[in-house]
């Protein structure tokens, strides 16, 4: 594992188009090596990777300051609406000043845990085998954990990411139905970021949060924005 930056990021709320645009080209790079791979997973691992392009494509990137991740937090409600996770949008792009949290995610090796730099999410359904994008009726949502590290553990080449700042460490699923409690931060060390994705989500249903352009845009993609305000 490499670490291309940890906490000190080299980006800022006007790049959120560069940074999603390299990892559209990191994406394209693992769907092109998938032909070559075996094994029941790939149809997954190809269904996953797809999303997230999707995502990407079709969700504003939002910049989020320390300051106002710490108001999210803050001002979130537990147990909360497990449709909060899908509040702000069905998929979203979220990106951090600092990262959110140190994370091992289950990729980031025996060396130590990744700063979680931003996240990437889909909703879905699960029907007890695989995950399906763009179900009729969601019941889950996936989140892509993104960093400045690098893994060698994934089965397609690190220099999939040659080219881009951020790279996809793992993703997680979190529940839709019901309410949702997020994990202690002692057992569980995503707890930040879900309740950073619970925060934004609530805020928005609530209309305590307010946006603003943050830099230009991709042709035919979102345009990126920051939050500016959370009262």
């Amino acid at each position: 594992m490499t670490n291309l930056g940890g906490a000190q990021h080299t980006w800022n709320s006007t790049q959120t188009s560069r940074l999603r645009d390299e990892l559209m080209v990191g994406y394209e790079r693992i769907l092109a090596t998938l032909p070559g791979l075996d094994g029941p997973g790939v149809g997954q691992i190809e269904v996953m990777v797809t999303a997230a392009q999707s995502a990407l494509r079709e969700s504003p990137p939002t910049w989020l300051s320390d300051a106002a991740a710490g108001a999210l937090g803050r001002g979130l409600a537990t147990p909360a609406a497990a449709t909060d996770l899908t509040a702000a949008g069905g998929s979203g792009f979220l990106l951090f000043e600092s990262p959110v949290t140190m994370t091992t995610l289950g990729y980031a090796g025996p060396a130590g845990v990744a700063p979680l730099d931003a996240m990437l999410w889909w909703s879905a359904s699960f029907d007890g085998h695989d995950l399906h994008h763009d179900a009729d009726h969601a019941d889950l949502v996936v989140v892509h954990g993104l960093s400045t590290y690098v893994t060698n553990d994934a089965p397609w080449p690190a220099s999939v990411w040659a080219d881009s700042t951020l790279t996809d460490i793992g993703m997680f699923p979190l529940p839709l139905l019901g309410e949702v409690s997020p994990p202690h931060p002692d057992d569980n060390d995503l707890a930040p970021a879900i309740v950073t994705l619970l925060g934004l989500g609530a805020a928005v249903r609530e209309d305590r949060v307010m946006f603003s352009a943050a830099g230009p845009s991709t042709v035919g993609s979102a345009a990126p924005r920051a939050v500016e305000v959370v009262l």
